[in-house]
C-alpha cells in the first residue's frame, strides 16, 4: 500500500502539466463537434427566417393575384389574364421583382454569412386554382484564415395557391 501511495505522489509531483496526445485530439474533436453543431443551428435558423419572409411575400403576392383575377373575372376576360400570366414575361418579372423587393425588406439578401440567389416564381393553373412556386438558393459561407469560403447551399422552395372561383 505504501508503495502505491509513493507511486501516486511521485506522479503528481513530477508530471504536472503533461497531457497525452490522445487528450489533445479528444479536446480538438469536441471543439470541432461543437463548432459544427453551432454552424448547423445557425444555418437552420437563417433558413427558417428566409422561409418566413418568403411566406409573408407570398401572402402579398396572393393579394395581388386576387385583385388581378377578381378584376379580370368581373370583366369576363379571365382567359386573357391566364394568357398574360403564361405568355408575358414582363408581368411575371414584375411579380418576381415585387416578391424580391419585399423579401429584401424583411431579410437581407446578402450578408457576410450568406447570400440569397436564383430567386424565381413559377405559375401553374389547374382549373380555377392558380398555384405559384417560389424558389431560391441560400449559399452559406464560413470565415477562416482571413477568407470567406462557401460551406453549404440550401435550396428553399415554397408553394402557394389562390382559388379564382368566386
Amino acid at each position: 500500500m505504501k508503495r502505491l501511495i509513493d507511486s501516486i505522489n511521485r506522479k503528481l509531483r513530477n508530471d504536472r502539466g503533461d497531457i497525452s496526445i490522445f487528450a489533445c485530439f479528444f479536446v480538438v474533436g469536441i471543439v470541432m463537434l461543437v463548432a459544427f453543431l453551432l454552424l448547423y443551428a445557425s444555418i437552420r435558423i437563417t433558413c427558417i427566417n428566409i422561409r418566413n419572409g418568403a411566406k409573408m411575400e407570398l401572402n402579398n403576392l396572393s393579394a395581388s393575384i386576387y385583385a388581378d383575377t377578381y378584376r379580370s373575372q368581373r370583366e369576363t376576360n379571365f382567359s386573357k389574364y391566364l394568357n398574360t400570366l403564361y405568355s408575358s414575361s414582363d408581368y411575371v418579372q414584375m411579380l418576381e421583382e415585387a416578391v424580391t423587393d419585399g423579401l429584401s425588406n424583411k431579410v437581407p439578401l446578402q450578408t457576410e454569412d450568406y447570400r440569397i440567389r436564383n430567386i424565381s416564381l413559377a405559375f401553374h393553373v389547374d382549373g380555377d386554382r392558380v398555384e405559384y412556386v417560389f424558389s431560391c438558393d441560400a449559399e452559406f459561407y464560413i470565415y477562416m484564415f482571413g477568407h470567406s469560403y462557401p460551406a453549404i447551399t440550401r435550396h428553399i422552395e415554397l408553394t402557394g395557391y389562390h382559388n379564382t372561383k368566386f
